[in-house]
């Protein structure tokens, strides 16, 4: 959204769909995720919620606990230590303390101002332990708003993963964690730091798709607030439908609108997938799909022009997962792709979409997509299998050396950790679609030693 538009300027009816699910997290005590692709309006849609409580409110079932929604700056830590992000959270509260009666704001100022310079992670702790006990004690439920979380998670020390999993379980019926994030937490870098939290993050998602009509029509009026030339009705439902109402994709569309409005022409397409502003953002679609969902894309564009049969049995899981980002939509006879930007670019581009790897149990034969892969050497099969019957976990460089070569060769002449790169570097050539950005082999690196992990799926970047 531009940068002069407060949050009071928008509908209290933003994003019905999503404010609902959160709603009922927040009426639970249940904390979750907020996950969108770039450009989708995921922080947009955490800043609403920070800021709007009248627009969350009317979704709360009556007689829910009382609440206040608090956004937490973990992106600006001068120091990722437990005593900052304690005083961090205490500042969070500091900042919006109007919101509480003045008891409690009195109590928030006090205990802010004397604990804002402690560098002893015990007494900050304590100091925000205080505050909940205060908030628990009036059976006001708290939500801590985390934007970015997977970008904080890459440089936050466990310690403090820990310590967001022990405030949570000393007060579950006051604390509730909403943490956005580009993809789904097992595509953080290192899961594990999540602990006990990965599973509550994992299970309650809200995904942030495209906006619905009202909301993409303001976004519209918004962009183009300062020109004295309205786009039409007739324009601005073209804007809709070559942007599918996704976000990003619509402020470009308004914005080489607002500049070349003098020079269109009737073929509106062609001309935005020439912007550079438009490749860059469809671009950022289509790099945060798996391969599996690239591959399915690509078959949901050759559905709609007819050199496919659609077979929306096998491909059904997925579809709900494009449907979800809101990149796909059902039709009468199949279903479609939700915008003709994002169409045409994915008949550009389909051909790198790879498939995910896996295993026919009938016939033992690994494929990737529907490509049988029997252009496999001896160790790579080995190799792969070991990976897909193992996915997603971190495997060691002795793990993968001891379930792949024979233990004769292990015992009697021994295997460097220079042929398992070089079968490593073999496999990538024949199965990742571009290098050096992996998608399914991913190097992780550790003490004493570090191994590989195995996406079946192809994670997106």
């Amino acid at each position: 959204m531009p940068a002069n538009r407060s949050w009071t300027a928008y509908q209290i009816s933003y994003r019905a769909n999503e404010l609902n699910v959160l709603a009922r997290w927040i009426a639970m005590g249940t904390s979750g995720c907020v996950v969108g692709l770039a450009g989708a309006g995921k922080s947009n849609l955490l800043g609403f919620i920070s800021h709007r409580s009248d627009a969350l409110q009317q979704y709360l079932p009556e007689g829910a606990n009382p609440y206040t929604v608090i956004p937490v700056d973990l992106n600006n830590l001068p120091a990722y230590n437990l005593a900052t992000f304690y005083r961090i959270i205490l500042r969070a509260f500091y900042e919006v303390r109007h919101r509480f009666d003045k008891e409690l704001q009195e109590s928030i100022t006090d205990i802010y101002q004397e604990y804002k310079r402690s560098r002893d992670p015990f007494l900050s702790q304590s100091a925000l332990r205080e505050l909940l006990l205060l908030l628990q004690k009036q059976q006001m439920r708290v939500v801590l708003v985390f934007d970015r979380f997977d970008k904080f998670c890459q440089v936050a020390p466990p310690q403090v993963a820990d310590s967001l999993r022990g405030l949570r379980d000393s007060f579950k019926d006051t604390l509730v964690y909403i943490v956005g994030l580009r993809q789904a937490v097992e595509y953080l870098p290192d899961p594990t730091i999540l602990g006990e939290l990965y599973e509550v993050l994992d299970t309650h998602v809200c995904w942030v798709g495209t906006m619905n009509e009202d909301d993409a029509s303001q976004l519209i009026s918004e962009e183009m607030h300062l020109t004295p030339i309205k786009p039409d009705d007739k324009d601005v439902k073209k804007m809709l439908n070559l942007s599918g109402k996704h976000p990003a994709l619509l402020k470009s569309i308004c914005h080489w609108w607002l500049t070349a409005s003098s020079e269109l022409s009737s073929n509106w397409r062609d001309q935005l997938l020439k912007e550079s502003s438009c490749q860059f953002r469809l671009k950022e679609i289509w790099d945060g799909l798996s391969q599996e969902e690239q591959l399915v894309l690509s078959e949901v564009k050759k559905w709609e022009d007819g050199t496919a049969v659609p077979d929306v049995k096998r491909n059904k899981p997925i579809l709900k997962q494009l449907a979800d980002k809101g990149l796909v939509q059902p039709d009468e006879q199949s279903w479609c792709i939700n915008g003709e930007l994002l169409a045409a670019y994915v008949f550009s581009d389909f051909e790198q979409a790879r498939g995910k790897i896996w295993r026919d149990q009938k016939t033992d034969i690994l494929y990737q997509g529907r490509d049988p892969l029997n252009n496999l050497t001896p160790l790579e099969n080995s190799l792969l299998r070991f990976f897909v019957n193992r996915p997603k976990t971190r495997h060691s460089h002795t793990t993968l050396i001891e379930a792949v070569w024979p233990e004769d060769e292990i015992v009697q002449v021994g295997v460097a950790t220079e042929r398992l790169y070089q079968v490593i570097k073999e496999l990538r050539r024949k199965i990742e679609p571009t290098a050096p950005q992996w998608r399914y082999i991913i190097t992780w690196r550790g003490r004493p030693e570090g191994g590989y992990q195995f996406f079946p799926e192809g994670r997106p970047e």
